[in-house]
């Protein structure tokens, strides 16, 4: 059994099996969004997958408390935080854009000369304007510029994200101690939970008006949990299997049984706090299986994930139309709030293909995750380091470096 001393509290400290609560949570977001309505659709697991959003919030505060917290009292560290966090967020981001506004340009092209169907939105209007293009470029496409969300629609969240970032920032830089630094946080937490209440119409459920309040919420909730972590709480849960097991299953139940009684969904932030209190150990036989390689390579692609799985699903509806055009199908069924379903006819082959294209997903996350997060975020490092000197003339056949 893991020793009871204290977890190594330093910043390089990885927090390998809350990765893997990352991975398998992007997986439910994923398979949420994916409209075929099979068995698989219907599950109440999948259904209220919109949720595991807030523990992405929840987590990134205590991760990014655990990493930065201390460093960003000093003004000078400030500049490369924000740097070094959106070299994170916007390669991609940008890369999944120009990804989107491609799709929208091909289905302009298949659209010459053929009649737009009524249940169909013209190309580039709508969430998909041009002055939406702007909107995201800037990150602010989630600050009540637009009545829905725009593009790649789970980009909403980075929006606010990266902005939650900037508060957090000033926070550390003028609470001149970590009590201050805690009550600042619990103030933000409670702001993002009142303004939620009291002003949006979507509660938990909100993406474009007041978003950035419910980011406020999961990540300073996030905050608190790492002080608290830091503080020793989690001795009360080291070691213990049955501990993760129940937190498992208490947040499967939630969120199977809660979202829809909108009063109680609010509980769903200090829910995912308390299950990263547990699991930040690694200590339980769930915390060993989460940091197996599937979920931690699903952890390591969990922001591609993300990102990526909106472009995947509007290419199948795309694909999906031209064939419907081409042969005179009927596949896509166009629900009367504008949304559009795929049907095969069957239950078999509608789960079929949904768990083909979440695969699709992951496997295209492995590779902008290869080819774009990793190169984005070493690009973006180098603009933190000093400039070179000069290399000094070679000494017995080396080049010497100061």
């Amino acid at each position: 059994m893991r020793s009871l001393a204290m977890p190594n509290s330093s910043s390089a400290t990885r927090f390998r099996a809350l990765d893997g609560w990352r991975g398998v949570c992007a997986l439910l977001v994923v398979l949420h969004h994916i409209e075929i309505h099979g068995w698989i659709y219907w599950q109440p697991l999948v259904r209220n997958g919109w949720l595991f959003v807030d523990f992405f919030f929840v987590l990134s505060g205590f991760v990014i408390a655990h990493s930065y917290g201390d460093r960003l009292v000093d003004g000078g560290r400030i500049k490369d935080f924000v740097i070094r966090r959106l070299g994170r967020l916007w390669p991609l981001h940008l890369i999944m854009l120009c990804a989107m506004i491609a799709l929208e340009l091909a289905r302009l092209v298949t659209q010459h000369g053929h009649p737009i169907s009524g249940q169909l939105a013209a190309p580039f209007t709508g969430d998909r304007s041009p002055f939406a293009i702007l909107t995201n470029l800037f990150l602010v496409q989630a600050m009540g510029m637009h009545d829905f969300e725009t593009w790649n629609g789970p980009a909403w969240s980075i929006s606010c994200e990266f902005y939650t970032y900037l508060v957090f920032a000033a926070v550390c830089f003028f609470t001149v101690s970590r009590r201050l630094r805690v009550v600042f946080s619990a103030l933000f937490a409670l702001l993002g939970l009142l303004v939620l209440a009291r002003f949006s119409d979507y509660g938990m459920r909100e993406t474009f008006h007041w978003a950035i309040f419910r980011c406020f919420f999961g990540f300073f909730v996030g905050v608190l949990t790492y002080e608290a972590w830091r503080a020793g709480v989690w001795r009360w849960f080291a070691g213990k299997t049955a501990m993760e097991i129940g937190t498992l299953a208490v947040v499967a139940l939630f969120v199977t049984v809660v979202p829809g009684r909108t009063a109680l969904e609010y509980l769903a932030t200090p829910l995912f706090a308390l299950a990263v209190l547990v699991f930040a150990n690694e200590s339980g036989g769930v915390s060993r299986a989460l940091t197996a390689a599937p979920s931690a390579a699903l952890g390591r692609w969990s922001y591609s994930i993300y990102l990526v799985h909106t472009f995947v699903i509007a290419s199948l509806f795309s694909v999906m139309h031209v064939l419907e055009m081409k042969l005179h199908r009927a596949w896509l069924i166009h629900l009367p709030d504008g949304r559009a379903v795929i049907d095969m006819g069957s239950t078999v082959p509608n789960d079929m293909m949904m768990l083909a294209f979440a695969l699709s997903a992951v496997a295209l996350s492995a590779v902008t995750y290869r080819f774009v997060e990793l190169p984005g975020q070493a690009l973006f490092a180098r603009l933190l380091r000093p400039a070179r000197t000069p290399a000094a003339a070679p000494q017995n056949g080396r080049f010497s470096t100061t």
